[in-house]
C-alpha cells in the first residue's frame, strides 16, 4: 500500500524540518514542500486558478510520483481546515493510505522558532494567522503531535507510527 503523509501545522512550527528528517530516515520517501509549490504561482493565483490551487497542485504532484512507482510521499503545508485536507485527498487516487499529522506547539514557541530560522525570509503575521486559524480545528486535523521537544524527536515519533502501520482512526485512510 502506498502511503501519503501530510505534515500539517502553522507557519513556523517546523513542518519542513520534520519532513526533511523523515524523508532522510524513511527509505525511498519523496518529500514535497507546499511552500516550494507556491513559488511557482503569482501572488494573485487565486484569481486565475481558484481557491485551493496549492492543495490541488500538491495532490497532482503526489499522484504523479505514485504513478511513477513511489511508495511513500510526504507533503508538508498548512491545512487550516478539514475541508482543505478533503480537497487535497479528493485529487488523489483511491488506493492510497493517507495519514495526517499536525505539528503543534505553543504560539510563543512557534514565534520564537520562526524568528530564529536561518536562511529563510521571515513570515511575519502569517505565523499568528495560521496558528489562530488552525487552533479551533485542531481536533479535526489528524494526529496532533506536540513539536516541543525538537524536530529529530518529532520525526521519530511520526516514523514509528508510520512503520507500525498506523491505524487510521482519524478517518483519513483511503485504502
Amino acid at each position: 500500500m502506498v502511503q501519503v503523509v501530510i505534515i500539517n501545522g502553522p507557519a513556523g512550527v517546523g513542518k519542513s524540518t520534520v519532513s526533511r528528517i523523515l524523508a532522510s530516515r524513511w527509505d525511498g520517501a519523496i518529500n514535497i514542500s507546499g511552500d516550494a509549490l507556491r513559488h511557482f504561482a503569482p501572488e494573485n493565483v487565486r484569481e486565475h486558478l481558484g481557491a485551493g490551487s496549492t492543495y490541488r497542485a500538491g495532490a497532482a504532484l503526489v499522484a504523479s510520483y505514485v504513478e511513477m512507482g513511489a511508495r511513500r510521499v510526504l507533503f508538508d503545508y498548512v491545512f487550516e481546515r478539514p475541508e482543505s485536507i478533503t480537497l487535497f485527498q479528493g485529487q488523489l487516487p483511491l488506493n492510497l493510505s493517507v495519514h495526517v499529522f499536525t505539528l503543534w506547539a505553543p504560539l510563543e514557541t512557534v514565534v520564537q522558532r520562526e524568528a530564529n530560522r536561518e536562511g529563510r525570509s521571515r513570515m511575519g503575521d502569517a505565523v499568528v494567522a495560521t496558528f489562530e486559524a488552525i487552533q479551533p480545528n485542531l481536533h479535526a486535523l489528524g494526529r496532533v503531535i506536540a513539536n516541543t521537544v525538537g524536530a529529530e524527536e518529532t520525526a521519530q515519533i511520526i516514523l514509528e507510527e508510520l512503520l507500525g502501520s498506523v491505524s487510521s482512526d482519524d478517518g483519513t485512510d483511503r485504502g
